[in-house]
């Protein structure tokens, strides 16, 4: 899977079912399964994977089934955006680089207020995120 700037929860079906949590990356992530394996991946907002982490928030299932139905329960509907996600929408729909100026003019937020937040929401810089972004529209 090549970066594109959003997170990803995958539930791998084998003998032992897992889910494991992915932030936006700069790295392609490697899917590889021996014998039959099935993956199911939910692609999230940029933000999602973060939040759960952040939040604590792990996530069983047993049947893929009971994944979906995880996914769509109150619980996890009820993670509500924050101003990252509203700037991340904002880059999302501009196909040129923003300045930390121009994000902090708009939003009213600080250079080193939006890297913490990138950092420790989606594991990278602003800049790094916003690279990402470019490199994949």
């Amino acid at each position: 899977m090549q970066p594109d700037g959003y997170s990803y929860m995958i539930y791998k079906l084998e003998t032992t079912k897992t889910i494991s949590y992915h932030k936006p990356f700069a790295n392609p992530l490697l899917l590889t399964s021996e014998n039959k394996t099935t993956y199911y991946i939910a692609k999230c907002r940029p933000t999602y994977v973060g939040h759960l982490k952040h939040q604590q928030i792990k996530i069983a299932a047993l049947k893929p089934h009971d994944f979906l139905v995880v996914l769509s329960s109150a619980k996890l509907k009820a993670i509500t955006p924050t101003i990252l996600d509203n700037i991340i929408i904002h880059l999302l729909s501009k196909s040129e680089n923003m300045s930390l100026t121009e994000i902090q003019k708009h939003y009213q937020c600080t250079p080193s207020n939006l890297n913490r937040l990138c950092k420790t929401t989606l594991g990278m810089s602003f800049l790094q995120y916003q690279n990402i972004l470019l490199n994949t529209t």
